[in-house]
């Protein structure tokens, strides 16, 4: 026990000396992500670009500048590495597609159905940047051409820096995914090797992302900065839109306590501040003042060895989140959406890996770093169709970025044969009902026939008084998963669509819609209907939740409610 305490304490003291020598070079770090974060006002937050009204709605510029803001002035108060904080905080959401989170959980759920592992934000960005972009080799190429004018800066310092950068690769890949947190310990004990395994496993695994403990305080500090940031402005752009037209009963008894907690405000003080917010439409100084009230509490209650919001502000900040989720979130969804947008996806998705199949680019990207004739060649062919986009990114895809793809399709396919044969020894075992989702049809497919197996099997075995033991049951699933194999994409048709669905991850809101008009997938009466306003619908009659959302919610509100039993 004594030498894991020394063994903490000189991992804490190790990533303490990185984030130092980080922070030296924050500015360089900054130029060179910078060029990578195409994140702007014209993309989605929570409200949906296309369908918004107000042009003050929160969207994925303005969320990361208000939360790096946030971060920074925390960081400073607590003494954490602000420099580092607000880098994490400038680009945490760099990953984040085209429509927020409905994009990401919408390819998804197309991957997940063809056994091909998932997809997250947070993880998204990092591997674009780790192995698209090889930023790696691109900060150190910029750190050299300040070692050239300064020779002061040792070469020794600069291959250093380059080592340290995966602490803020892991703020942004463990930023995702929590719940109803009061305290954040990070792990200081991570290795560069367990973020790798990490990142590798957000691809691999349904639900890891949210399983995620930072390495550092400040990545622990920026992950409760989200929410901070968020959970206001969500309120907000509820009143803005027109999803609510006031705040009701239920949000005044939970906004009252969180405005009067620091004493500054009596009740009836706090209620004449809100109303006159929401009747002026000074929307953005309620927000501020409530996220005030959170930074100072969260200020007050850290350490440099623990980020904690006290019991009773947390349980009230998440009980706001909550009464967001169900009164604005739940409807920025339409039952078109729906309908159209997940077709649309996976028919691209195929129409893409078809061009890498038929222009044999699999083969070609495996051998080299960069085929420059295959890049020009492809241009040249696609000029005036709707892929010319597509042809251009996947002509630029690395031999890092091609490796690591290829390892991560083989594990997701592992997993993903392993978590349908529990589902379905579940089922043959009558502890589990067969369950239909829409969308999920190729992944029910496989697991209808893992489960006819197993009860053959089982059935077999019990007809001859043999004992269905762990023993018998791995040698079931050795031989189903070579029965159900062919089920699942090839390897070589899995990277053909895995590449797709990276090019398409990679679009702005404007660029995935142009690709659905351009390609046909949208025509003009639909997409007059997907981009009217919020104001314009019927939201209790159109909205329709999705199902990852749903699941998330629901963990969310519970969560919630334990911390109400506890405190």
């Amino acid at each position: 026990m004594k030498m894991d305490v020394e063994n903490m304490k000189i991992s804490y003291e190790q990533k303490r000396e990185s984030m130092q020598r980080l922070s030296k070079y924050a500015n360089v770090i900054n130029l060179v992500f910078t060029d990578y974060n195409r994140k702007s006002a014209d993309e989605t937050m929570m409200i949906k670009s296309f369908r918004k009204s107000n042009p003050e709605s929160t969207n994925r510029k303005t969320h990361p500048d208000n939360l790096e803001n946030i971060a920074g002035f925390m960081a400073e108060e607590i003494g954490l590495n602000v420099p580092v904080v607000r880098l994490m905080g400038r680009f945490h959401d760099i990953g984040h597609t085209f429509m927020g989170h409905s994009g990401e959980w919408w390819l998804s759920e197309i991957k997940k159905n063809l056994g091909l592992g998932y997809y997250v934000h947070n993880s998204i960005g990092v591997r674009d940047l780790l192995y698209t972009h090889n930023i790696v080799e691109e900060l150190r190429k910029a750190l050299y051409s300040v070692y050239a004018v300064n020779p002061n800066q040792k070469e020794e310092e600069i291959e250093k820096v380059c080592e340290d950068l995966w602490l803020i690769f892991d703020g942004i890949n463990s930023h995702n995914g929590e719940l109803s947190e009061a305290t954040y310990i990070p792990n200081t004990e991570k290795t560069k090797e367990d973020f790798e395994q990490e990142l590798m496993d957000c691809h691999c695994i349904e639900g890891y992302d949210r399983k995620l403990v930072p390495a550092t305080p400040e990545a622990a500090l920026m992950r409760l900065c989200d929410k901070i940031s968020y959970i206001p402005y969500d309120m907000i752009d509820g009143l803005r839109e027109g999803m609510i037209d006031r705040l009701d009963e239920e949000y005044m008894d939970i906004l009252v306590p969180i405005l009067t907690s620091d004493g500054k405000m009596k009740p009836e003080e706090a209620v004449i501040f809100i109303n006159n917010a929401v009747t002026k439409q000074k929307y953005n100084a309620l927000a501020h003042k409530l996220q005030l009230i959170f930074a100072k509490d969260v200020a007050k209650n850290s350490t440099k060895e623990k980020i904690a919001m006290s019991e009773k502000m947390s349980e009230r900040m998440h009980k706001l989140r909550d009464i967001n989720n169900r009164k604005v979130v739940n409807f920025v969804l339409m039952k078109e959406d729906h309908e159209i947008y997940p077709k649309a996806l996976e028919e691209l998705m195929y129409e893409c890996a078809d061009i890498i199949k038929y222009e044999k680019i699999l083969y070609r990207l495996n051998g080299a770093e960069q085929d420059m004739k295959l890049s020009e060649e492809l241009i040249e062919k696609y000029q005036d169709t709707p892929y010319l986009g597509f042809v251009k990114y996947i002509a630029r895809t690395t031999k890092a970025d091609f490796k690591w793809t290829k390892t991560m399709l083989q594990n997701a396919k592992q997993q993903a044969i392993n978590d349908e044969m529990e589902t379905a020894l579940q089922i043959g075992k009558g502890k589990k009902s067969e369950k239909k989702v829409k969308g999920q049809e190729k992944r029910e497919r496989r697991i209808k026939i893992y489960t006819k197996l197993f009860q053959e099997q089982i059935k077999a075995m019990q007809e001859k008084g043999y004992i269905c033991g762990e023993k018998e049951i791995e040698k079931m699933k050795e031989f189903q998963k070579r029965c159900v194999l062919e089920s699942y994409p090839s390897d070589s048709e899995g990277l053909c669509l895995e590449f797709a669905t990276k090019y398409l991850a990679n679009l702005s809101d404007t660029e995935f819609m142009n690709l659905l008009t351009n390609t046909g997938k949208v025509n003009d009466e639909q997409y007059k209907s997907l981009t009217r306003k919020y104001k314009d619908i019927d939201l209790k009659k159109e909205y329709m939740t999705h199902g990852q959302w749903d699941q998330i919610s629901a963990e969310q509100s519970m969560a919630t409610k334990e911390r109400e039993i506890l405190v």
